[in-house]
């Protein structure tokens, strides 16, 4: 009995639970057959291709952004809480409202398929941090080789300084602002410190003494002849040296480092290997070789301005003036009547030329040198035999002769001894030639115009009437003026060399030699 009762109630459950399933799929069918076709569910893909754009914004300031997406319903998704975005009716652009501090990513997503249609990358900075760059920027444009950025809400400024005192002044400008504001990992320039190995070099002038720089030392290698001339290279390369800096460096818990120059002194920083040489070994120097570089500039000016008025009518015979007889017509009358109409020539020209030519030699001291160039231009052309053309020319070039004797090394004084200059300039017209013949004393690397001549020249001529005896009556006025002013000047300059192959890397350069 109690079986029958437990199968009875099982099959009501059973048939209870089924009809209830039936019940709930028809009502999901019947639901969506009630949708309307307009909202089909689209057929775009979430991850598609997307507009991805970095912005920097400042707290507080609204910017417009301009996003090429459809106009249609739109949602924002990510770090949402930083700022708020809305898009200006009728326009693609999008107003951005920051509202704090920060960065991250954000998403523009299309409301009803929930596709990415733009992805942001923010970067929310304060407003008193742009304004203290701009100040920092303004105290310290001046200083070459240095950067400013802005790292983590913090001012950074980064780069290479080339003297010290610059970094004295980036640090007291740190300073002011704040270690927590502004933070500074200036250096000084590798490159600085080379370029004073190379007038280090130029002063001493030895050579057998080679100066390098590796990194903040200089070293000096070579040998010299006695105690006196290394203590006097030395003493030249403490007086080049810079100001020492020395870097302090970062602590942590179980490393502290040392700097090598923490001593502070100029002789720590330069590693001296010259020594003296033996008395056996010990040779005279050889002479100084100097280069002797001159330049002939010549600028001349013209200026000319003229008119001419004529106003000549005159009578003209029609055939033979022997045979013409008395004339009676209108018609023939007209013919002999020439220069009716009146001529005015009116000219303006103001022109100038500059030629500037360059001599250079290299003389032992104590030595004559001489330099001499010279060419045949053809200036014209005359008649020759049987119709022929033969060409007119006249010789032009440059001549320099001197004996060059260092009277100081210490100074850089130089004596010019016999300086002799010839110049010969063919043109059209004529051909000038110069000579000059003087002695001087000029200073290493420094120029002196040691001759020159100043020329100028005027006209003014007016015009007269001329002899036209067939002339009506004669009118006529005219005017010529010119001006012309030439100067040409000398030029020299002494240039003290170490040996003779100084400089010759440039040279080889210019002309693109190899060996």
């Amino acid at each position: 009995m109690k079986l029958k009762l437990y199968s009875l109630i099982f099959a009501i459950i059973f048939t209870f639970s089924y009809s209830f399933k039936l019940f709930a799929q028809d009502a999901k069918t019947s639901e969506k057959a009630a949708e309307p076709d307009d909202e089909e569910i689209s057929t775009e893909k979430p991850n598609g291709k997307r507009i991805r754009r970095h912005v920097n914004l400042i707290a507080g300031v609204e910017k417009d952004e301009e996003l090429l997406i459809p106009d249609r319903p739109t949602i924002l998704k990510g770090r949402t809480d930083f700022f708020d975005i809305k898009r200006i009716k009728g326009t693609d652009f999008f107003r951005i409202t920051p509202k704090k501090v920060g960065n991250g990513i954000a998403t523009i997503n299309d409301k009803k398929t929930g596709q990415i249609l733009v992805e942001l990358r923010f970067d929310i900075r304060d407003d008193t941090i742009e304004k203290s760059m701009r100040e920092i920027q303004s105290l310290l444009g001046d200083i070459e080789g240095i950067e400013f950025k802005i790292v983590n809400s913090k001012i950074l400024i980064d780069g290479y300084a080339i003297l010290p005192r610059d970094l004295i002044r980036i640090s007291q400008v740190v300073a002011n602002y704040g270690r927590d504001k502004v933070t500074t990992l200036v250096t000084l320039s590798p490159i600085a410190r080379k370029k004073i190995a190379e007038y280090i070099s130029r002063d001493v002038n030895n050579p057998e003494v080679s100066i390098t720089a590796v990194g903040d030392y200089l070293k000096l290698e070579g040998q010299v002849n006695n105690k006196e001339e290394k203590d006097r290279i030395t003493s030249i390369v403490e007086l080049y040296m810079p100001d020492v800096v020395v870097d302090i460096a970062p602590e942590t818990e179980h490393i502290k480092i040392m700097g090598r120059k923490s001593a502070g002194t100029i002789s720590s920083m330069v590693i001296n290997l010259i020594t003296i040489k033996k008395d056996e070994d010990k040779v005279e120097p050889p002479p100084k070789m100097i280069q002797v570089v001159a330049h002939f500039v010549e600028f001349s000016d013209g200026y000319s301005k003229g008119f001419d008025f004529n106003f000549t009518p005159s009578l003209s015979a029609i055939g033979s003036t022997a045979n013409r007889g008395p004339t009676s017509t209108l018609g023939e009358t007209a013919q002999i009547l020439n220069n009716l109409l009146p001529k005015l020539r009116w000219a303006k020209y103001h022109g100038f030329a500059k030629v500037l030519d360059t001599a250079s030699i290299l003389i032992q001291d104590g030595i004559s040198g001489n330099i001499e160039r010279k060419v045949d231009l053809a200036i014209g052309y005359r008649d020759g035999e049987n119709g022929s053309k033969v060409a007119i020319s006249q010789k032009a070039g440059v001549s320099l002769s001197l004996i060059p004797r260092i009277k100081s090394e210490r100074s850089g004084l130089i004596q010019l001894e016999q300086l002799s200059v010839q110049v010969n300039d063919a043109n059209e017209n004529s051909s000038n030639e110069t000579k000059i013949k003087t002695q001087i004393s000029v200073r290493d690397r420094q120029s002196a115009a040691f001759g020159g001549l100043i020329k100028k020249q005027n006209s003014n001529s007016f015009g007269g009437p001329q002899d036209n005896k067939d002339a009506i009556i004669t009118l006529r006025q005219g005017r010529n003026y010119a001006r012309k002013n030439s100067q040409f000047v000398v030029f020299i300059t002494p240039i003290i060399k170490s040996s003779a192959s100084a400089g010759v890397d440039q040279v080889k350069k210019k002309f693109r030699l190899r060996e």
